[in-house]
């Protein structure tokens, strides 16, 4: 047996600390709600508006794509057609007996073209494109100064045509006048 020892651990152990009162639960206060309030709402306001702008921004992408699509369609078309009317010669727009545009054989034919529903590279019509549209002029071009046109050229000098393409896009088809160009594309034609 183990001899006695006043400092036994049960009987020396330090007398327990006095008990506090418990403290009330502290709440938020009322500043401190409305400034979470704030910041929240302003959170959720600036990523309303972001979202917005990237529907904008992605709305936008998708009617240039399509856009320049639509104008590369006339492009390919264009660079399996001659230059000019090998009957006719120059001549801007379609010639006498060229009332529909499988009859057009020539790029000069298409000077004052366009197309809604717009065509693609094989002059098929996409319905599914109504509310676009294709525009087209033909203008020669000085061979020796590119931005100048010549109005009145004789056939021999008439070496180079600008084809101007503009599609345009009508959000509201009901509406003739409400079409809204959305690109425009420029290429040289040479005769050779």
């Amino acid at each position: 047996m183990r001899p006695f020892s006043p400092c036994h651990p049960v009987i020396c152990s330090p007398p327990p600390a006095p008990r506090r009162a418990p403290r009330a639960k502290r709440a938020f206060t009322l500043l401190e709600t409305s400034l979470a309030t704030l910041i929240v709402g302003l959170s959720v306001l600036s990523i309303v508006k972001l979202v917005t702008a990237v529907t904008t921004q992605s709305f936008y992408a998708q009617k240039t794509t399509t856009a320049m699509n639509l104008a590369d369609n006339l492009r390919e078309l264009f660079a399996s057609l001659p230059f000019n009317d090998p009957v006719f010669g120059t001549h801007l727009g379609p010639n006498s007996g060229q009332s529909s545009i499988a009859l057009f054989n020539d790029v000069e034919d298409f000077n004052g073209y366009t197309a809604s529903p717009p065509i693609d590279a094989n002059r098929q019509i996409i319905p599914s494109l109504s509310n676009w549209q294709q525009s087209v002029t033909v203008a020669h071009v000085n061979p020796n100064n590119f931005q100048l046109t010549d109005s009145v050229p004789t056939d021999a000098a008439v070496v180079l045509d600008r084809v101007t393409v503009t599609v345009s896009y009508n959000p509201d088809p009901t509406n003739a006048n409400g079409w809204i160009p959305i690109t425009s594309i420029e290429f040289l034609k040479s005769k050779y």
